[in-house]
Order: structure tokens, then C-alpha cells, then sequence
């Protein structure tokens, strides 16, 4: 496996792993997250990919600014990092808040070398309400976490790990987890839950025109109804459930994920090539 950072300008380094041959699958993760929790992917499609995750500003092993901690900020470094690797073609691959970041990309630069997506476990928006009355937070709720980022972060982090899984990640899980949760100073990762729980993006999934693949976990907080709605409003979308499953099910069930993207994506390249 290659590591390595890629300069994007502006002073911003950005940490990624790669491995593989073939097409190309690019992993972008969740809030607070990094690219570390993507090596079971990694390691299992390696053999037909070219796999490439990386960790975005503010996260994991990349430059951590104080400033432009947001979405769309985000999406332009995903677009100079795939101009940096000249990657021309690619699966996206976008864990919760990572998905917004490839929704993003797609409005400010079009599909742009993006053949297809697949979304891990995230709705249009993270607020509850009339558009997704099952949403996930409210603002009393959004409150009561950016005080705690700020004053008790490891108790706090503690407590959202187990939240992500159907089961009970074990002790040496939680601790690679929380070290890679707790990278970012607690003001940067405040920031980043403020900006990505007010976002929304309903407007951008109406007729999507990216292939999508919409997983969900069918024992997650996330509403199911926000994961089918990501995929109806795809021009080419469906919604696959995955038992036993929570937020992290590409962690819990690390092989039937892989074998749904690498079906996913051999359909892309079947399509494109007329097979």
C-alpha cells in the first residue's frame, strides 16, 4: 500500500492511501473521520481496483486549518486532488458526510470524471424535518453535542463509536477509532459538525445524473426513508439494505459491501464498453 500527501495549494496537504490496479474507486469518509477506516476496502478490492482514500482537510492526517472547515470547501480539495493524480475516471464512494462532499463536488463542477456513486449511509440532510421527519438531529440535539465536542470530547466520543454499529465494536476497535476521531482539535471538529448538520442537498438529488448506489443499514439511526429517497431521485439509483447492519456497515460486513461495489462498478465498465 502507498502513502503519501499531495500538495492542493493554499498551504493544504492532503494525507491518502492507495493500492491496487484497474479502475479507479475513490473513498471519501465521514466527519471526524479518515481514510483509515476504509482498509478493509482496501485490502479486499485491491486485486481489480486502483483504490484511493484519503482524508480531507481537518481530518486524520491532513493539514488541519482553522479556516474553510465546510462542505463545499472540501469538494474543491476532492477536485484538485483528483486534478493532482490525474484521475480521469472514477466511482465515487462517500461515507455519510463524505456524500455530501461528492453531492457538492457534483454541483460546482458537474459530474466531471464521476461515472458513478456510491452513498454509505447518508440522507439529503441530517435535520429532522418536514422533508425527513425522521431525520436524524434536532437542533436541541446539534446543541447538546457541539458543547460537548468543546468540553468533553473523549467521554463524548466514547459514547458516538458504539452508536455507529448494530454490534459492539471491540475495546482494540474502539481505541484505533477514537485515536483516528480525535485527531483534529476540538474546534475544528466543532466546526465541522456545525457546518455539515445545517446543510441540506434535496435539490441537488433531483433527476441526479450519476449512477447511485444508496446503502443503508438496516439496524441505523439514519432514516430509511432519506436512503430511499437518495435513490429514487437518481436517474439510475437503487437502495440496497444490509442486515444486521449499522452506520458502519461497511466495517460489519465488509465483504458483502465490497462485493456490492465491485458489482456496481463492473456494471459501470460493462455499460461504458457496450458488454
Amino acid at each position: 500500500m502507498i502513502s503519501a500527501t499531495v500538495d492542493i495549494g493554499g498551504g493544504v496537504q492532503l494525507y491518502y492511501e492507495e493500492c491496487g490496479r484497474g479502475p479507479v474507486l475513490l473513498f471519501v469518509h465521514g466527519m471526524w473521520a479518515s481514510c483509515r477506516f476504509f482498509r478493509p476496502q482496501m485490502e479486499g478490492l485491491k486485486s481489480r481496483y486502483r483504490v484511493i482514500a484519503l482524508d480531507l482537510r481537518g481530518h486524520g492526517r491532513s493539514s488541519m486549518t482553522l479556516a474553510d472547515q465546510t462542505v463545499p470547501t472540501y469538494a474543491r480539495d476532492l477536485r484538485a486532488f483528483v486534478e493532482r493524480l490525474g484521475l480521469q475516471e472514477f466511482v465515487g464512494i462517500g461515507w455519510s458526510m463524505g456524500a455530501f462532499v461528492w453531492w457538492d463536488y457534483t454541483l460546482q463542477f458537474g459530474p466531471c470524471g464521476l461515472r458513478g456513486f456510491v452513498n454509505i449511509e447518508q440522507p439529503p440532510s441530517d435535520l429532522r424535518s418536514a422533508q425527513l421527519p425522521g431525520g436524524l438531529l434536532t437542533l436541541e440535539l446539534l446543541r447538546d453535542w457541539h458543547a460537548r465536542l468543546l468540553t468533553d470530547r473523549n467521554a463524548f466520543m466514547r459514547e458516538v463509536i458504539p452508536m455507529m454499529f448494530a454490534r459492539a465494536p471491540a475495546e482494540s476497535d474502539l481505541l484505533w477509532m477514537h485515536d483516528e476521531m480525535t485527531r483534529a482539535p476540538a474546534v475544528i471538529a466543532a466546526a465541522e459538525l456545525i457546518d455539515q448538520s445545517l446543510r441540506e442537498y434535496y435539490a441537488v438529488l433531483s433527476d441526479y445524473p450519476v449512477p447511485t448506489l444508496a446503502c443503508s443499514g438496516a439496524q441505523s439511526a439514519q432514516p430509511r426513508d432519506g436512503m430511499r429517497m437518495v435513490a429514487e431521485r437518481a436517474r439510475k439509483g437503487r437502495l440496497q439494505i444490509f442486515p444486521n447492519c449499522g452506520h458502519c456497515l461497511f466495517l460489519e460486513d465488509a465483504l458483502a459491501f465490497n462485493r456490492s461495489v465491485d458489482e456496481f462498478a463492473s456494471d459501470l465498465v460493462a455499460s461504458t464498453s457496450g458488454g
